[in-house]
Formats: C-alpha cells, sequence, structure tokens
C-alpha cells in the first residue's frame, strides 16, 4: 500500500479557529478523493475517510441547517461529495496529514513509513475495525457553531370550524354517527384492495362515536389532555374533581371508586362531555328521545351510564324544556281570574265585626287531673277578621252545638258582637270520618239551639260556594299559619 496522491493548503492570514481549519481539511480531502475516483475509472466498494478532528467529525454528521453560514456551506459541499463514502476518526500519531501540517524536513520526509505506507492499520481489513462513537454533542467548540435555535411548542388543536360544520350536518346524533362511519368505510375502501360493502357494523359505528367524541374533547379539553399526557395531575377548572385520566384511546373519562365493581367500563368510567356543546345536547336529546321523553333526573341517570356531561343538570332541563312533545303534553295551567273582592274586605270597620271561622283538628290533650293521663281529642276555631286580618284562637272540646255556643260566647265576651259570620260548606268533609261528618253537619246544617242563638245575638251566618276553596283563603291561610307556629 502506497501513497497515490496528497494535497495541503496554507492556513490564511485572518485567525480562524483550529476546528474551522480542520472542517476546510476535511473539504479539501473530499475534493481531492473525488477527482483520483473518476481518474481510476475502477470499480471502488468502500470508500472510507479519515480525520483526527472529533469536532469536525461531529459537524460532518450534523444537518447543515442547523450550523452557521461557514460551518454549515462546508459540511453541505462534503456531505454532497462523499455521499457514498464513511467517515471515521483517527488518531493524530497515526494520521500521515498530521506530519504536512506540523511540518517536517524534506530529507526525514523520505524515511517515514506512516508518510509514504500509511498507518499499520490499514494494511488490515477496515471493515473489520470497531468505529468509535465520540459524543463531542456538549462540547463547546461544537456548540459555538450551532444556531441558536428558538423553542416553540406547536399544539394541534382541532379546527373549530370543521367540527362545527361536522355537527351541523344533522340534529340527529345516530344519523350523525352513521354519516361519519360511511365517511371511514369511504377512505378505507380507497385504501384497501378489498372493498367493505353492505350495511354498516357494529364496529364501524363504535369506531365513528369514538371518533367524534376525540374531536369534541381536543377542542375544549385540550389545556386538561395536555397535562394527562405529560404525566400531571389536572388541578384546575371544573374538571379537576371528577379525578379525569386516558384510557388506551386517548380518550378523557371520568374517574372514581368503582374500579373493583361489577359493571362495564363505561359505567364505572364514564365519558366527559363538555357543556354548552352542540354533541352534547345531541346525546343528551338521543336518550330522551330513545327512553320516550323521561324526566330530567331520570334523562341524567341514563346518559351518566356512558357519558358524564358537566352541567348536566341543567343541560336536562334544557333538553325537556326545548322538547316540542314535552311542551305539549304538560300544558301550563290557566288560573282563574279572580273577582273583585266583597265590600266588608275593603271598607273599614271594627276588629272583628266581619268575620271567617275555620276548623282545624283533632289534637290530643292529656288531662292533668287523670292518674294515668287519658288522651282525649281537642279542636282549635280560627276566627280571622275580614278587614284587618287578625286572628283568634278558641279550643273546642266536641263538635257539639253545646261547645259551639260556648266557643262563640268566649268570643263574642273577648272581641265582641260580630255582625256577619262566614264559613265553607264543608263538602270536602263527605266521606270522611265521623268527627268531621258531625262538623259539616253542624256547619252547613246548624242546629236549632245555635241558630237561635245566632238569630238572638242578630248575627248572619253565610257559606262560599260549594267547592271554591279559594273563596275561603283568608282563613285558609290563617289555619296555616297556626299549625305553622303549632308545629315549631
Amino acid at each position: 500500500m502506497k501513497l497515490i496522491a496528497s494535497k495541503s493548503r496554507i492556513a490564511p492570514i485572518k485567525t480562524i479557529s483550529i476546528p474551522r481549519l480542520e472542517l476546510s481539511a476535511c473539504l479539501l480531502l473530499s475534493q481531492l478523493v473525488e477527482k483520483i475516483i473518476d481518474a481510476l475509472k475502477m470499480k471502488i466498494d468502500d470508500v472510507i475517510l479519515h480525520t483526527d478532528s472529533t469536532i469536525a467529525l461531529a459537524w460532518i454528521n450534523t444537518p447543515p441547517n442547523q450550523l452557521k453560514t461557514f460551518v454549515g456551506n462546508r459540511v453541505s459541499k462534503i456531505q454532497d461529495l462523499t455521499e457514498s463514502c464513511k467517515w471515521r476518526h483517527i488518531s493524530s500519531h497515526l494520521n500521515p496529514a498530521d506530519i504536512i501540517s506540523r511540518g517536517t524536513d524534506p530529507q526525514e520526509l523520505a524515511k517515514l513509513t506512516l508518510w509514504w505506507h500509511g498507518p499499520q492499520m490499514l494494511q488490515d481489513d477496515l471493515l473489520e475495525i470497531p468505529v468509535q462513537n465520540i459524543d463531542v454533542s456538549s462540547d463547546k467548540l461544537y456548540l459555538s457553531e450551532l444556531k441558536s435555535l428558538t423553542n416553540c411548542s406547536l399544539i394541534s388543536n382541532v379546527d373549530s370550524s370543521f367540527l362545527d360544520n361536522l355537527l351541523n350536518v344533522s340534529n340527529n346524533f345516530c344519523k350523525l354517527i352513521r354519516i361519519v362511519a360511511y365517511i371511514f368505510r369511504f377512505f378505507n375502501n380507497l385504501r384497501s384492495t378489498s372493498k367493505c360493502l353492505g350495511p354498516l357494523t357494529l364496529k364501524e359505528l363504535q369506531l365513528a362515536k369514538l371518533t367524534l367524541v376525540k374531536l369534541v374533547q381536543l377542542t375544549c379539553f385540550r389545556v386538561e389532555i395536555k397535562s394527562l399526557e405529560k404525566g400531571e395531575i389536572v388541578t384546575k377548572g371544573q374538571v379537576s374533581c371528577l379525578n379525569p385520566f386516558l384510557d388506551e384511546n386517548n380518550i378523557l373519562r371520568v374517574g372514581g371508586r368503582l374500579n373493583n365493581a361489577d359493571l362495564s367500563f363505561d359505567k364505572k368510567f364514564p365519558i366527559l362531555l363538555p357543556k354548552n356543546n352542540k354533541f352534547t345536547l345531541l346525546v343528551m336529546q338521543y336518550f330522551h328521545l330513545k327512553y320516550l321523553h323521561v324526566g330530567a333526573q331520570t334523562l341524567l341517570y341514563l346518559v351518566r351510564q356512558e357519558f358524564w356531561p358537566l352541567s348536566g343538570r341543567n343541560t336536562a332541563r334544557k333538553i325537556i324544556h326545548d322538547c316540542v312533545i314535552c311542551a305539549k303534553n304538560k300544558p301550563r295551567i290557566v288560573t282563574q281570574i279572580m273577582g273583585n273582592l266583597p265590600t266588608n274586605r275593603v271598607n273599614p270597620s271594627y276588629p272583628f265585626y266581619h268575620l271567617g271561622i275555620d276548623f282545624c283538628g283533632p289534637f290530643y290533650i292529656k288531662y292533668k287531673g287523670q292518674r294515668k293521663g287519658i288522651y282525649q281529642k281537642c279542636y282549635v276555631a280560627v276566627f280571622i277578621c275580614f278587614a284587618t286580618k287578625a286572628i283568634h284562637l278558641e279550643t273546642v272540646t266536641d263538635l257539639t252545638a253545646d261547645a259551639m255556643i260556648a266557643t262563640l260566647k268566649r268570643f263574642f265576651s273577648r272581641r265582641g258582637t260580630s255582625s256577619s259570620i262566614c264559613t265553607d260548606n264543608a263538602t270536602n268533609f263527605k266521606g270522611a270520618n265521623s268527627d268531621l261528618k258531625r262538623l259539616q253537619s253542624m256547619i252547613s246544617r246548624p242546629p236549632e239551639p245555635l241558630a237561635n242563638y245566632l238569630t238572638n245575638e242578630q248575627v248572619t251566618w253565610t257559606f262560599i260556594p260549594p267547592r271554591s276553596p279559594n273563596f275561603g283563603g283568608l282563613w285558609e291561610a290563617g289555619v296555616k299559619s297556626f299549625k305553622h307556629h303549632l308545629k315549631r
């Protein structure tokens, strides 16, 4: 093995760093090798080039667009000229080119075997020599020629306009899923030699549904998905309290403590859906129609068997509110237009001059004088003034005429004699127990002693129309107020 050709170049006067000079030498070697290969007119299987500069070798193995102008231009030329060649590192004491760069006496040059025959390793098979991998990626000289790159984060975002247009294709959830499934089948048939024909399969529909869910989640939960992909915990937002996680299909699901439950995966970890989203409304509308216009609470329960919509209760109420069929079957009740108030309600008068009476009970009391303390029934008569709405309460021992007369006497002795008394006609007591029947009989058909007593006191007893409790709303409100304070 002998020397065929050599070439050297004097370093320029302008100061250049050693690694740059080494790189220029590599370029000179590449140009010389190209000329020799063209001149030999021989078929050469392998061309191996050596350099003792690890920095220059690292630059040669770096893409030129990442290097500064001087180094990048030379590296680009070297890579073009030696595209089919291999570059390896060699020690300086074995490099013949180092003799010229350092300088030597011409008389000694004739005796240097390294210059004329090369290093001893050239006598061996170069393909069997192990390649030395020297890492200089952290070397300052290597890094000094790299371009300063600005780190930019590219977030893959789904075009919201595309998703909106896709969701606006149909207002039917099932139809939308089938449209997406047919789109997938079309593209698969274009790429595959075996065409898929016939009705859509369950697998195709499931894939289309999961794809739509993934597109919606990438649009609305981009930050949460990015955090979970990095292995971080979501600590902010409405989703944080739901312990979200990504499944094997990168679908965002709600976590929980039901991992050991004997339920399906969708029921244990439902798919998370955003609020105020068209897709969420389509899903809930589909379940509302599928289960025959169920109520809000039932609708939310059925949807949560597979999905977990944020603000689901409000969304369920909105679905039912906007449903035409539900509105037709649950019309708004028209309230009766009330007439004018009677004269004794709007004109001033003495307290309890015009009043209404109603009974409530029975209540059970225990007499202190009895040893065993037997409970007995009693009732409360509620007297309410028409002019001032003042309330007077009297206890009634039983539903007899004598007890009623005694109650009226106590009331008249305390408040004065009234001019008129108004009560309901007690038609609602029909079919009730015996006590209420006696009360109904006493009010609607006063016994003779009670009627004579009222006549002697010059009191007029009137009744409201049958089955019209709204006419007696004044004393009904008084009874309600009395029971409220009695229970407290």
